[in-house]
């Protein structure tokens, strides 16, 4: 008797700290043991499973009719499916418990989140086709051009020098995809060491500016930096640091007609500072919004293009920020404008 509650007290122990819901079920398909982890994943109290059969707890049968069965054959069953209420995806496998004669009295059934799994294998067949669709897109044009040229195009001087520009053009595309990519790679495998310093954040800014100085006045922006003095140095990498800056400006320049204007602002806030860039560009619809940081979401995919953008610089700063322990975030208002943000922490 003594060792029948020293299997029992075992049997408790193993199922309470199991991370998967385990729930047990006799020959007439009633509970009769079940985990916390069960009752946490159909919403009930302690106890409130027990000599309960699933369908009182659960409208699809799916579940209900595989241990219905096991119970019938002794066959294992799986299956893949969403538990209302929740949305997390859920790999059931239920096996029935036999006797020393192979005779059939209960099942067990065990649910595993594979949730991430499936998101995971989602995101990597969307990464695959994206990065061969923008592969695709440039290489088809040089190679249009290039036979083009080989049948005689390259007779005609002009017709020759246009179609080179447009090879050049679009090969340096593919240089920038492909650095991009491998920007990206590093920083989310954590190749790319972080070495943070005290980083004036006004200089980077400045520096920046600089860099994109031609760019502006090409298109004769009105370009405004506004930051209090003195102002903390950040704890930051200072060439991702660089790399979040240029990004997000040369965005703000695409994005803005000639003659718009750009506001630059550095803030403290707690431990923190926090930088925007303001533009008076076209704005960004509001359920693109919450998209903009994902890996080649264009909100206008030919402008995009034709700016030369890969859609994966959004992306590579979300990564950088974050690396830093800091926050990404956009405001934006269609025809009047959009504002990126980022936090480091103060040193």
């Amino acid at each position: 008797m003594n060792t029948i509650a020293q299997d029992t007290r075992k049997m408790n122990a193993i199922l309470t700290s199991m991370v998967d819901a385990v729930i047990v079920f006799d020959l007439n398909a009633k509970i009769i043991r079940a985990n916390k982890a069960a009752e946490s994943l159909f919403l009930v109290r302690e106890g409130a499973l027990l000599n309960k059969q699933l369908d009182e707890l659960k409208k699809d049968q799916e579940i209900s009719n595989m241990i219905c069965e096991v119970l019938e054959t002794g066959n294992e069953v799986f299956t893949e499916t969403v538990i209302n209420p929740s949305t997390q995806i859920y790999r059931v496998h239920a096996v029935p418990i036999k006797d020393e004669w192979e005779n059939i009295e209960g099942a067990v059934v065990v649910f595993h989140d594979v949730t991430d799994a499936r998101n995971f294998d989602q995101m990597r067949s969307e990464f695959v086709g994206n990065v061969s669709h923008e592969l695709r897109t440039p290489l088809t044009s040089i190679k249009g051009f290039v036979e083009t040229l080989l049948d005689g195009a390259m007779e005609n001087s002009a017709t020759c020098r246009r179609f080179l520009s447009i090879i050049d053009a679009e090969t340096n595309r593919l240089s920038r995809l492909i650095e991009d990519l491998l920007t990206l790679s590093a920083i989310e495998s954590r190749e790319r060491i972080i070495q943070p310093k005290p980083v004036c954040i006004v200089r980077s800014i400045a520096s920046v500016m600089n860099i994109l100085g031609p760019q502006i006045s090409e298109k004769d922006l009105f370009v405004e930096f506004i930051y209090p003095y003195p102002l903390p140095m950040i704890l930051a990498d200072e060439d991702l640091l660089g790399q979040v800056l240029i990004n997000l400006v040369d965005n703000a320049i695409k994005y803005t007609p000639h003659g718009g204007k750009i506001i630059i602002r550095c803030r403290k806030k707690d431990s923190r500072i926090v930088a925007t860039i303001t533009d008076t560009g076209m704005g960004i619809p509001h359920e693109s919004i919450p998209r903009v940081f994902e890996r080649f979401y264009r909100v206008d995919k030919a402008r995009s293009r034709s700016q030369g953008g890969t859609g994966l610089g959004l992306s590579i700063v979300k990564h950088i920020v974050e690396s830093h322990g800091g926050e990404v975030f956009v405001d934006s208002e269609v025809g009047k404008g959009s504002t990126f943000g980022f936090s480091f922490l103060v040193v």
